[in-house]
């Protein structure tokens, strides 16, 4: 017997109608009636008589009512109190990792571990991402999460880390659409017709790789500076606002690309790939920690080192067999 079956049944007590039941239980009619079916089965007697509008009790339904009553709401109560209970006493795993990352990376990542293996707590703190290794290795979190572009070197501090790579966060070309559902902009681009382009700067690792890769790619690019050192929020914005094509983070604009409010510019060949790793002290974590990492390193490759060319001094990337 499922403890949804007796919410029902008290649901079609209170309105009388089965289509009113099934809208206050947020499913179908015809599925209302089937849970009701299922319930009348499992006593082995009819609970309501459906003959009259409203719907009335039978004798068996009037028997079952008071124990509906009195079991239904101290049940969900006690789930209730337990499962705040365990959200309390739940141990917290601190995470440091790149502002992106707090916006699609992290809820995700989080979401699965308290569906795997939580209930566990995360606690974020944001830094730059030329930041983050250096002081996550100095201690400042149990886990920490970083982006890896195959064309740049690694900011300091990876030598004392182990790193694993555990997904792929492509930026993608986007821009404001001209009209519904078509983009502003295309890739590649109309000879004459200069890409306006909004571009991170410089200073910033993910600045760095995409400034590179639009260099590259793209012939004639007119870059549409707006703001000193933007981060990835305030390029989304801009982007939002037709000043211009925004290499974004996937996980940040995916209800964006879905309800229309951004358009991918080009095909998947223009985005720009990204690799999210997963770094760790070479030491024993907290159990909490060691049990994230575990799941989190199940199936996952480890990260490609890079090497520098012996006659350029350039880096590449060399593949490691898992």
């Amino acid at each position: 017997m499922e403890l949804y079956w007796l919410q029902d049944f008290l649901a079609l007590v209170r309105t009388g109608n089965f289509s009113k039941a099934a809208t206050e239980r947020h499913v179908t009619q015809s599925a209302f009636s089937r849970r009701i079916q299922a319930l009348e089965d499992w006593v082995g007697a009819p609970l309501f008589d459906r003959s009259g509008h409203p719907v009335e009790l039978t004798g068996a339904g009037q028997q079952l009512l008071p124990i509906a009553v009195g079991s239904v709401e101290p049940l969900l109560d006690f789930r209730a109190s337990m499962r705040a209970h365990a959200a309390e006493s739940a141990p917290t795993v601190t995470f440091l990792m790149p502002i992106p990352c707090s916006a699609g990376i992290f809820p995700a990542l989080l979401a699965r571990v308290n569906r795997e293996i939580g209930p566990i707590v995360g606690r974020g703190s944001v830094k730059r991402i030329d930041d983050v290794a250096e002081r996550y290795a100095s201690g400042e979190a149990d886990l920490a999460l970083s982006y890896r572009h195959p064309s740049l070197p690694r900011p300091q501090g990876f030598d004392e880390l182990e790193v694993i790579e555990i997904g792929d966060e492509p930026m993608v070309p986007v821009c404001a659409p001209q009209r519904r559902g078509v983009a502003g902009y295309v890739l590649p681009i109309v000879p004459g017709a200069p890409l306006v382009y909004l571009p991170y700067g410089r200073s910033s690792f993910i600045g760095r790789a995409v400034d590179d890769e639009v260099a590259s790619r793209v012939a004639e690019v007119r870059p549409q500076k707006l703001f000193e050192d933007p981060m990835i929020f305030v390029l989304k914005e801009l982007a939002l606002q037709g000043m211009g094509v925004a290499w974004l983070p996937r996980s940040t604009i995916e209800r964006n690309l879905g309800d229309g409010t951004l358009c991918r510019v080009g095909g998947v060949d223009w985005d720009i790939p990204l690799t999210v790793e997963l770094l760790r002290r070479k030491k024993k974590l907290s159990p909490a920690a060691e049990s994230v990492w575990t799941l989190l390193a199940a199936g996952a490759a480890p990260a490609r080192p890079v090497l520098k060319s012996a006659t350029t001094g350039a880096r590449r990337p060399v593949q490691v067999r898992a």
